[in-house]
C-alpha cells in the first residue's frame, strides 16, 4: 500500500470537485493569478532518492506555472456546467497561454519517469504501478481484450436527454451523466446511505458503531483502518448529493472488508491494493443495483468510462511518449463513447489533476471490467 492503512478512492468526478472547489474561489480566478504574479509561488516537492531530483524539478516547474488550486480554477471556468459552447471556448482562449506552457513540462515528465522506473527493471512508469498496485498480469490483459465489450453496454444503458447540449461531446466537455440528476437525487451521508444499505446489506448495520466519519482533508476520499481499536475512519464530503453518497458508498465497502479480514484475524493491510479495491467495487455495484433507482445505477456507470479513458491514455504516453499527447488523449475519450465523441485533438490532460497528483493508476478500470464482464454474461 502506499499510505499505510489508507486506501483512497479513485472515480472520474468532476462535479463533486466544482462543488468544493466553488467555496474556495471567492474571488475571481483573474485576481488569483494577479496575486501569483506578484508572489514567489513555492511549491513544496520532496525527492523520495537522488534518482527523482530531475523528476520533483519539473514538478515544480510545473506547478510553479499553475500550481493545482489555480489548475482546477481554470477547470471550472472552462468545464463549467452552465456555460454553453461558446462561453467554454471563450474561457480556453483567456487561458490558453497556460495550458500550452504546461504541455512540454508534462510531457518531460513522463519521459523522467519512465527512466527512473527503468533503470529499476520496469518496462515504463505504467507496468511499474500495475505490479505495485498488485494487478494480475491476466486481469491486465483481459481489460485491454474486453474493455470494448464493457464500454458497448455502459453507452447503451447511459441515461441521458434526447438532445445533450451541443457542447456535451466536445473536447469542451467531461461527459457525466449524472450531473442531470444531482437535483432531482440527493442523499444525506451518512444516515441515507446507512437507511438504504441496512434493508439489503445486514452486516453494515453492525459495523456502524465501527465506523467515524470526517471531513476530506484533500480531493480524495479515504477509508482508514485503525488497528488498536479494529474500527474505521472514513473521510468523505457531507454535503448532501448524489456524487457525495457514491463515493461514501465505495468507501462503505472498504470499510465492510476492512472489518471482514479484521475479524478474522487477518491484518487487511497484509492485502493488495488491487484486491482492496476489488471487494470495494464489488459492495457498491451492488448497493447500487438493489438500492438505487435503475438511472442513477446506469449514469453511475458511466463514471467509470472516465477511468477507462484515462488508462487508455496513460497506457499510450508510458509505452510510447514519442507522440502527439492532445491526439492520444482524444482517441482515448473517443473509445470510450463510441459513435458520440469524434474529438480529433484535446490539450485538457495537463488540468485534470489526476494525472499529476495520482498519476497512471488503471486499478480501477481493470477490477470495473472484471465485474462487469461477469454481470454481462450472467
Amino acid at each position: 500500500m502506499e499510505i499505510k492503512g489508507i486506501v483512497t478512492t479513485q472515480e472520474h468526478q468532476f462535479y463533486p470537485s466544482f462543488s468544493l472547489l466553488k467555496k474556495c474561489f471567492k474571488i475571481s480566478i483573474d485576481q488569483k493569478m494577479n496575486d501569483l504574479k506578484q508572489t514567489k509561488v513555492k511549491v513544496k516537492v520532496h525527492p523520495f532518492n537522488q534518482k527523482q531530483k530531475k523528476y520533483c524539478r519539473l514538478l515544480k516547474k510545473y506547478y510553479s506555472i499553475a500550481p493545482p488550486e489555480i489548475i482546477d480554477a481554470i477547470k471550472i471556468e472552462i468545464f463549467h456546467p452552465k456555460k454553453n459552447l461558446k462561453e467554454r471556448k471563450k474561457a480556453y482562449k483567456e487561458f490558453e497561454s497556460i495550458i500550452l506552457a504546461l504541455r512540454p513540462i508534462f510531457k518531460e515528465i513522463v519521459y523522467e519517469k519512465n527512466r527512473i522506473f527503468k533503470e529499476d527493471g520496469d518496462k515504463n512508469y505504467f507496468d511499474f504501478i500495475t505490479r505495485r498496485r498488485g494487478i494480475p498480469p491476466e486481469k491486465l490483459a483481459l481489460f485491454f481484450e474486453r474493455v470494448d465489450e464493457v464500454i458497448k453496454d455502459i453507452n447503451q444503458n447511459l441515461p441521458l436527454p434526447k438532445k445533450p447540449p451541443q457542447w456535451y461531446w466536445s473536447k469542451f466537455n467531461i461527459p457525466d451523466s449524472l450531473y442531470f440528476f444531482c437535483e432531482v437525487h440527493r442523499y444525506s451521508i451518512p444516515d441515507d446511505v446507512y437507511r438504504l444499505a441496512k434493508g439489503v446489506f445486514p452486516e453494515v448495520e453492525k459495523i456502524i458503531p465501527r465506523i467515524q466519519t470526517g471531513p476530506v482533508t484533500d480531493f480524495n476520499p479515504s477509508a482508514k483502518f485503525i488497528k488498536e481499536t479494529k474500527s474505521i475512519f472514513i473521510k468523505v464530503p457531507s454535503k448532501p448529493s448524489i456524487y457525495n453518497a457514491l463515493s461514501f458508498v465505495h468507501e462503505l465497502g472498504h470499510a465492510l472488508s476492512f472489518i471482514r479480514l479484521a475479524d478474522e484475524g487477518i491484518d487487511p493491510l497484509s492485502k493488495s491494493y488491487y484486491w482492496h479495491e476489488t471487494e470495494a467495487y464489488k459492495f457498491k455495484f451492488q448497493f447500487e443495483e438493489q438500492c438505487l433507482p435503475g438511472e442513477i445505477k446506469n449514469a453511475s456507470r458511466g463514471e467509470i468510462l472516465g477511468n477507462f479513458s484515462g488508462t487508455f491514455f496513460e497506457y499510450e504516453i508510458y509505452n510510447n511518449p514519442d507522440q502527439d499527447f492532445n491526439k492520444a488523449y482524444a482517441k482515448a475519450i473517443n473509445r470510450c463513447y463510441p459513435g458520440r465523441a469524434n474529438q480529433e485533438e484535446n490539450p485538457f490532460y495537463v488540468i485534470e489533476s489526476g494525472f499529476m497528483n495520482r498519476p497512471c493508476d488503471p486499478t480501477a478500470s481493470v477490477v470495473c471490467v472484471e465485474l462487469l464482464l461477469s454481470k454481462l454474461s450472467s
